[in-house]
């Protein structure tokens, strides 16, 4: 079985946007998307019995059928942890390379195989620590007075999975605890919050910081 390159792109159809954030050497890092390549082959076999030829080919088309991804197993280790490399037969109407699959004048079957690989280029940046707290400042002015009142929206994590979808409750507002346990509402220092589980579970809003109840 003989395989040829004959194209490299990068593909406009696997293109994703947004970012993506991932551990490096133990550093949580943030990166673009990794851009996706397609790599063109045409595949042929060649043997002295063409009925030879039509089982390689007829194997191949089968595999490449029911594989849509290359098995991480068979890929070299520096390449393993990137996104899954995808493999599929050319359709009609793509492009076909610009020679023929002949030997001593004799036309060959050939399958136009196309690959999709991520590829990682190396640029990211580290991610700083996630955020625990905002802090406004609100100025009121009321009859030639200037009052500032601070407004301070804490994030906290509830550790237990029934506290899902139960109000959290501080004497500036209220919030939900949503599906991975986590939630945002108004608080000061000091303020203690109250999650509403069976029993409550309460917790003293620290001068700096989230919580964690």
């Amino acid at each position: 079985m003989n395989v040829f390159l004959w194209d490299i792109r990068r593909s406009s159809k696997q293109e994703r946007a947004g970012v993506e954030e991932l551990e490096r050497n133990g550093q949580l890092t943030r990166r673009a998307p990794l851009p996706r390549v397609e790599l063109h082959y045409v595949v042929t076999a060649w043997t002295t019995d063409h009925g030879d030829e039509r089982a390689i080919l007829g194997g191949l088309l089968r595999t490449v059928l029911a594989h849509p991804e290359v098995p991480a197993t068979y890929l070299p280790e520096p390449i393993q942890g990137l996104p899954p490399m995808r493999v599929m037969l050319a359709r009609a109407g793509d492009d076909q390379p610009e020679f023929g699959t002949t030997l001593d004048g004799q036309l060959r079957p050939g399958l136009a195989v196309t690959v999709v690989a991520a590829i990682d280029t190396g640029v990211f940046t580290t991610a700083g620590p996630p955020v625990q707290a905002v802090q406004l400042g609100v100025t009121r002015i009321d009859s030639g007075r200037h009052e500032a009142f601070p407004v301070r929206w804490v994030a906290g994590e509830v550790d237990d999975p029934a506290a899902v979808g139960v109000p959290v409750i501080s004497p500036r507002g209220t919030a939900r605890v949503n599906t991975a346990g986590r939630f945002v509402l108004a608080a000061a220092a000091g303020d203690e919050l109250v999650v509403e589980t069976t029993p409550p579970r309460t917790v003293v809003v620290p001068v700096e910081g989230g919580v964690r109840i």
